[in-house]
């Protein structure tokens, strides 16, 4: 993909010579964006935001449109798992009109990759969607406009080389949301969920193979009794966390992908992070015993009337021709629906499961923006890179490498494994 120039400096696009009538409508959009005189205010630490900055569904400001992945608990775990050690700077921006309006909150984190800083929403893949928080506003953002807050935003943030902003919605609780209209790529991959305002019984007929998955869920019940039940008490919450890491770990390794055994971030982010949410009222964890055995889990996060799916694990071997996984799922969906949750977002990817099961298809945009010969220089050896494990002579060595690094260093396997055991 070819990163555009600077929009915040050229409107996102070559420079061309624009029709006079066009000419003259952009000048009055500059001149329209100078009279609102926004302002803009960067903080280097979670500590310092707004109070108008969201916590919580149950502490946030009634008109603010947001994901969960902005919130200042989701913000707090993610800081202290990926960003520990200093080598992310928070740069947690607040967009507000002249009157002190809150516009549009974001969080930015510029890290350092080899010689060039760049600059992305805290994400790490921990977030499905990248957007800012949005307020109301009694106007219509065009891409002009959000060229010249663009602009305004780049003023106030600390010097950067490239900005790779994925995973952007085109609209965040019903408003549009302006860093879309400035995108310069489709993302690479949509988010898919379930509208849960249908009645069940349409949900229900849509589910693929639902007569063979429940046909499976009387098998398994054959076995022993089946109990799906919705995690209510801390110690319980460290079982079933455990449960779904140990099989999350055990998945990676089948597939022969790297897993938290080398992202030890992402491995901190559910651990610690667990127990915050949980404090938060933002965690939804749920899981499916058959007699008194953990066959089947699902780690997911709540916001309001919104449910995120984040991990599901279930056991392999001789549970695998019970389709645990989809029963956790099938249950999951039916206690929402029930619970009167509205959505049920099963985050980004494309995977052929995904596809068939959701009835909603979010797409997103991504800005890649260079603004400095570092910046080129990492992004030509990033698509080097993209080029190389393309190949097919990659695509065959690659596992391999995950089979020998996890014989050689079978400590944090065994480490890992006796602390899912809890």
């Amino acid at each position: 993909m070819e990163a555009s120039s600077d929009p915040g400096r050229s409107g996102g696009a070559p420079t061309v010579k624009s029709p006079p009538r066009r000419a003259y409508a952009q000048l009055g959009e500059v001149f329209w964006f100078m009279m609102m005189k926004l302002s803009v205010q960067v903080h280097n630490s979670l500590e310092t935001v707004s109070k108008e900055w969201p916590v919580s569904s149950a502490d946030a400001p009634a008109n603010a449109r947001y994901h969960v992945f902005q919130t200042l608990t989701f913000l707090r775990v993610w800081w202290n798992s990926f960003g520990r050690g200093g080598a992310v700077t928070p740069c947690l921006m607040e967009v507000r009109e002249a009157e002190g309006r809150p516009v549009l909150f974001a969080p930015f984190a510029l890290s350092k990759r080899g010689l060039a800083r760049i600059l992305t929403f805290a994400d790490a893949d921990a977030a499905d969607y990248n957007a800012p928080i949005l307020f109301p506003v009694d106007y219509v953002w065009t891409r002009e406009r959000a060229a010249e807050l663009w602009r305004l935003i780049v003023e106030a943030l600390p010097d950067f080389d490239l900005v790779i902003a994925s995973k952007m919605p085109e609209r965040v609780g019903g408003l549009l949301n302006p860093l879309f209209l400035i995108a310069n790529a489709p993302n690479d991959v949509a988010c898919h969920g379930n509208d849960l305002r249908r009645p069940w019984d349409e949900i229900e007929r849509a589910i693929p193979f639902r007569k063979t998955l429940l046909k499976r869920m009387r098998a398994l019940g054959r076995v022993g009794a089946l109990d799906y039940f919705v995690v209510a008490d801390e110690q319980d919450n460290d079982e079933v966390l455990a449960f779904v890491l140990r099989q999350k770990q055990r998945r990676f390794e089948e597939t022969k992908v790297p897993g938290f055994d080398v992202d030890r971030e992402k491995y901190a982010f559910f651990q610690e992070g667990t127990h915050s949410f949980a404090r938060a009222r933002m965690l939804h964890l749920v899981g499916l015993k058959v007699g008194n055995e953990i066959v089947g889990a699902m780690w997911g996060l709540v916001q309001d009337k919104v449910y995120y799916a984040i991990l599901i694990g279930s056991e392999g071997s001789d549970w695998a021709k019970y389709s645990i996984g989809r029963i956790v799922y099938y249950k999951t969906l039916e206690w929402l629906h029930a619970a009167g949750f509205e959505y049920m977002d099963l985050g980004i990817g494309d995977e052929p499961w995904k596809l068939d099961h959701c009835d909603t298809t979010v797409p997103l945009a991504q800005m890649t923006v260079i603004r400095t010969w570092r910046g080129r220089w990492y992004m030509r050896r990033m698509r080097a890179l993209e080029s190389l494990r393309g190949t097919v002579l990659w695509r065959k060595i690659r596992p391999f490498k995950w089979v020998v690094l996890r014989r050689l260093g079978g400590a944090f396997a065994g480490h890992t494994q006796g602390r899912c055991r809890g």
